[in-house]
């Protein structure tokens, strides 16, 4: 199983008057890329966990910058998996340059939700299964 990577490039839109990355735009990156694992490696696209009454909606996320990120910057944003409780999917999400250079290391928190009742559900036995495949493979370092 190959570790979930999106390649982005930073575009001038996605940067502050300073010429680089506007901050809350990270949190974009890191959340783009949670939402394609959910579908490329959890097997269950977010838009039809949505539709089906379902969610993870995201409980914590923070950001360590670590190299400023200019407009042109092509990044690979990977996705590991750090954490897996009874409802809840700790991912680290890293932005690394072609060159291998860490532009910054993301957290994010996932809990599996019942819409309806706004309560916390356990995660699915699909998801579950092939969450800790990936983490066999592909957990934090």
């Amino acid at each position: 199983m190959d570790r979930l990577v999106q390649t982005r490039t930073v575009k001038w839109g996605d940067c502050d008057p300073a010429g680089i990355l506007y901050t809350p735009r990270v949190f974009d990156y890191i959340t783009e890329a949670v939402e394609a694992w959910f579908g490329a490696i959890g097997g269950i696209p977010w838009m039809e966990l949505i539709a089906a009454g379902q969610g993870a909606p995201t409980v914590h996320t923070a950001v360590d910058f670590r190299t400023p990120m200019e407009p042109g910057l092509r990044l690979n944003v990977s996705v590991l998996l750090e954490k897996l409780g009874g409802s809840s999917l700790g991912f680290r999400v890293l932005g690394d340059g072609e060159d291998g250079t860490r532009y910054f290391e993301g957290k994010l928190v996932s809990v599996t939700t019942d819409f309806a009742t706004r309560r916390s559900i356990p995660i699915p036995a699909e998801l579950r299964s092939r969450a800790e495949a990936y983490a066999a493979v592909h957990s934090a370092d």
